[in-house]
């Protein structure tokens, strides 16, 4: 008669440790069971049915795989955004849209105005299984408001059997970073960002509650912008350099931004340029209105709250603040604290990112904020040129060529100081080509002859 271990052995060459183990759990989970139950309880001692139970707690535990868990936060102690946690989000949509994944049992969908696709997004405390690198991977997502706190703490809990940790960290990890890389670059939709927490109707919360956003539909590119053609192509020149220099800006040792100055009188088109820049990087924007009350802490983190790949933009830098490097006020940021906001320590925390200043007195402005390294590019949006307004002209009234109408038009421009925006009114009237030009003929002479009138 065989005993147990000989029975075993033969076995052996069929079945391993962990297969057994496996088709032996449900007897031992119904053994359990019948222990635990209010009749057998009856009928046999309670030290007998709890060793029955710890017993069989330390045999599931020795035979089954411990687990890690990474946790992936949404921002740091000090409110910097993780780009695991930008990247896992991104990648956790395109899983449960895939056709051939398992989707989880609850899951949300939306389609913004503006997507072609609709966007697929794991709710909290719902299960995400993945399988990648030989590896079974679990996400699970949690938000909750930490007590004291108003801000929601936002993280991923990512779990895997032990011993697969470096694989997990120095592969799949990075290459979700990557996919997320690809993602943006591939992302038509641009979107705005305001700090007006008191929005609402079509404006939508998404990585932090205090930025709140709407889909960017200004229709405007480079190509449609009435500028000198000669800036617009350095501009869209420097911004090409700047995309591919990566490895430049860590050779000097500076942080990968860069700053822009638009300035000229309103209406030559400052918030149409950015838009096209916008579009063209496929950059969010972060417009940022310096009239509400900002302290120098309150600036530092409106920098950290925003992501890579985007445009921050100050408009009218020389309104909305107290630049006194000595003076501190409550409501008031200084000079010393926008400084190191756009070229201090804290300008390093992010990659990849534009800073637009717009003025339309850039006398005004201190000249320490109008070096390089915090506005590095001047741009002069001037009043409508003749090559501009042929660019208006096309656009508006779809004028390829020359047009008889244009040298008086171009004369009049040379004599009177008027801004595309001004321009653009008049070419929305109705009528012809001849008739809308004629207009714009009888409107600059106006113009002229009310200045003449002033000079007087």
């Amino acid at each position: 008669m065989f005993t147990f271990r000989e029975m075993f052995a033969s076995l052996a060459p069929f079945f391993n440790f962990r297969e057994m183990f496996t088709s032996l759990a449900p007897f031992f989970t119904a053994a359990v069971v019948i222990v635990l139950s209010p009749f057998v309880k009856e009928h046999i001692p309670s030290a007998v049915s709890n060793y029955l139970v710890s017993m069989y707690e330390k045999w599931l535990s020795r035979f089954s795989t411990p687990q890690v868990t990474v946790v992936i936060e949404e921002k740091d102690n000090v409110e910097i955004s993780n780009q695991f946690y930008e990247a896992a989000t991104a990648y956790l949509r395109t899983l449960i849209s895939n056709s051939n994944s398992t989707k989880p049992k609850r899951f949300k969908v939306y389609k913004e105005e503006g997507q072609t696709e609709s966007t697929f997004d794991i709710v909290e405390d719902e299960e995400v299984i993945d399988t990648s690198v030989g590896i079974r991977l679990k996400w699970k997502f949690f938000a909750a408001r930490k007590e004291g706190h108003h801000d929601i703490h936002r993280y991923f809990e990512l779990s895997f059997d032990k011993g697969f940790e470096n694989r997990v960290l120095e592969s799949y990890l990075p290459d979700i970073v990557e996919h997320y890389g690809r993602i943006q670059s591939d992302n038509n939709v641009v979107k705005l960002y305001t700090r007006d927490t008191g929005s609402r109707g079509s404006v939508r919360h998404d990585r932090d509650e205090n930025w709140v956003y709407v889909i960017l539909k200004h229709p405007i590119t480079f190509e449609k912008l009435a500028m000198d053609p000669k800036q617009k192509e350095m501009l869209r020149e420097d911004l090409d350099r700047f995309l591919r220099r990566k490895d430049f800006y860590e050779d000097v040792g500076k942080t990968w931004k860069r700053g822009y100055l638009l300035y000229g009188p309103p209406g030559t088109g400052k918030s149409s340029l950015i838009a096209a820049m916008a579009k063209y990087l496929k950059f969010n924007i972060y417009d940022l209105n310096l009239s509400g009350r900002l302290t120098d802490e309150s600036l530092r983190s409106i920098l950290l709250s925003t992501t890579d790949r985007s445009i921050l933009v100050i408009e009218d830098i020389d309104c909305g603040a107290d630049l006194d490097h000595h003076r501190r006020q409550y409501d008031s940021f200084t000079l010393s604290g926008l400084l190191n906001v756009i070229d201090g320590l804290w300008s390093s925390c992010g990659e990849k990112r534009i800073i637009v200043f717009t003025t339309n007195n850039k006398d005004k402005l201190d000249p320490a904020l109008l070096r390089p390294g915090r506005m590095d590019v001047h741009v002069h949006m001037s009043y409508c040129t003749i090559d501009g307004f042929k660019l208006l002209a096309a656009n508006y009234l779809k004028i390829e060529g020359d047009h008889q109408l244009y040298r008086q038009i171009e004369g009049l421009l040379e004599n009177v100081e008027v801004t595309p925006a001004a321009i653009a009114e008049v070419l929305l009237k109705s009528g012809g080509i001849d008739v809308v030009l004629q207009g714009v003929v009888e409107f600059l002479e106006q113009m002229a002859a009310e200045a003449q009138r002033q000079s007087v």
